[in-house]
């Protein structure tokens, strides 16, 4: 239900207006400096209005054949500035990370929808690095063959759900990635049609990928206006934040509840939260240490899960629309399995043509395709433009890893195109999508763990199965739409094909998984 809160008194209405009219009036004028020009832009002032909403990475990746690779907006008393090229973002966010590594505020997302726990939004602080601290403890590049096991044993559960019901392959994929992280978070098992923490992480998740593109909702631009009751006309975002809010608190406090009662009756499975608990215990820890151990169980269980989603399921995309490619990994599969068993973590390095369908899964439609929000902490000035102190700092991913000057044929699915890496260097073209994580002190801590679930569920996939494109009553080939969601998190928009078993020999390869106990 929506909030159905008593209306304010006139007099506290008559008092946020004023507030309002000062924040008017204090952002209205736009930052001059003499020292040297703002980057070029749209013509902007104070009144023009919002950023685009509608896929603005392809906006802004238009304007850089007009304004170049920086490119500056001012909007509603926010200076923006929009880096549309790797050198850009790398000079500025990792050569000069310590000006740019802090968040700008999100009042929509962090205070009326409640994602304040989630440390990839906080400003760069002793906050954030308490947060950071404690994560990177556990996704470290060495962490993650501990990781294996599980992995390993949710992408089989994931095969044998896609040979019962493979017309919900999109629920199996956010069932088997949601596995993954729940039982390294809380050691918690999902079972294999889901369960109410999935369901939870859902909702709080579809939210935080409508809002969480900057400037999509008035209220990130003048944070007074989070004081506007709900019911007043025109706070409809005030009703959506109330909407999402309980899910995204749940998300954040019933795991770890349950977890805390696990240890209590000493029933808990060893996982990120319960061995940190108990080491807080041992140690009589900071009551403030219990609360960063609460929202890092539940980032590692957010971010993890909805990265590899739209990954995964752009490659089932992928693979329904480029038979051609799917037949050659299969064959190099087979060639190291013999088709006797099901891929390994060790033979990746047999298995280079995996390697490249996981790149170009995250290139071509990076999942962030705008990047999270930087915020300079002091002026700047960068190939002779000032860029003031206070700016919002877009990384347009998709831009990033569109240009067609670094990746030929950009908008072509083409995992060829990482095969030679030392013939890439010497063109200087094709390099890895790194920048699909982030960049600088803020680049995505646990990517190591994302890239290991997306390769092995490549890898299983298509060992076992066959992606094929469906067909109609009349017999006619559908050919599905390559497109994709515009939100903060975009994924492959809904498509339809055919998931079966590649041979009778596969099917017992399915089956046998789950004999193991796999």
């Amino acid at each position: 239900m929506f909030d159905q809160s008593p209306p304010l008194s006139w007099l506290a209405l008559a008092l946020l207006a004023v507030l309002l009219l000062v924040a008017l009036v204090r952002v209205a004028t736009p930052p001059t400096f003499h020292g040297a020009p703002l980057p070029p832009g749209p013509t902007s002032s104070w009144f023009g209005g919002h950023l685009p909403t509608l896929y603005p990475w392809l906006t802004y990746a238009d304007w850089r054949q007009k304004y170049g690779d920086v490119i500056y907006i001012y909007s509603l008393g926010n200076p923006i500035v929009i880096l549309n090229s790797a050198k850009a973002a790398h000079d500025l966010l990792e050569e000069r990370s310590a000006s740019y590594s802090s968040r700008p505020r999100r009042p929509m997302t962090r205070e009326l929808m409640g994602w304040d726990w989630l440390f990839s939004s906080m400003p760069y602080d002793s906050t954030w690095r308490r947060h950071r601290a404690l994560f990177q403890k556990h996704f470290h590049t060495r962490a993650s063959p501990r990781y294996q096991p599980i992995q390993i044993k949710e992408t089989h559960t994931l095969l044998r759900n896609l040979a019962e019901t493979p017309e919900n392959f999109w629920h199996h994929v956010r069932r088997s990635s949601a596995a993954v992280v729940m039982m390294i978070s809380y050691g918690h098992q999902v079972k294999d049609q889901g369960d109410e923490y999935v369901t939870i992480a859902d909702q709080a998740l579809t939210g935080l990928a409508a809002a969480g593109t900057f400037g999509t909702y008035l209220v990130d631009y003048l944070p007074i206006l989070k004081y506007v009751p709900a019911w007043m006309p025109g706070a409809s975002f005030r009703r959506v934040a109330d909407h999402f809010r309980k899910p995204t608190r749940e998300m954040v406090e019933l795991p770890f509840a349950m977890v805390r009662e696990q240890l209590a009756s000493g029933t808990a499975t060893p996982s990120l939260a319960a061995n940190e608990i108990e080491e807080w215990h041992r140690t009589g820890g900071n009551p403030s240490d219990i609360s960063v151990i609460k929202n890092v169980s539940a980032i590692s269980f957010a971010a993890g899960a909805d990265t590899t989603v739209s990954a995964i399921l752009a490659f089932f995309l992928a693979m329904t629309v480029h038979p051609e490619i799917q037949r050659e990994a299969q064959l190099q599969i087979d060639s190291v399995t013999g088709g006797h068993r099901l891929p390994l973590f060790s033979d990746r390095q047999s298995l280079p043509l995996i390697d490249s369908l996981v790149w170009e899964c995250l290139r071509w439609n990076p999942v962030t395709p705008l990047g999270l929000p930087h915020l300079t902490t002091q002026d700047d000035v960068y190939e002779g433009r000032w860029i003031p102190k206070g700016t919002t700092v877009l990384p347009n991913i998709w831009s990033i890893l569109h240009d067609d000057s670094v990746y030929p044929s950009p908008l072509t699915f083409d995992p060829h195109r990482f095969d030679d890496e030392e013939e890439n260097q010497k063109q200087a073209i094709n390099d890895l999508p790194g920048p699909a994580f982030g960049f600088g002190r803020r680049v995505c801590p646990g990517r190591y763990l994302a890239i290991d679930s997306i390769w092995i569920t490549i890898a299983s996939v298509l060992a076992v199965y066959d992606i094929k494109k469906t067909v109609d009553d009349n017999g006619e080939t559908i050919e599905p739409d390559i497109e994709f969601t515009s939100s903060f998190l975009s994924r492959p928009k809904p498509f339809q094909n055919s998931i079966k078993p590649r041979s009778e020999a596969a099917l017992r390869l399915i089956i046998q998984s789950k004999e193991e106990g796999l």
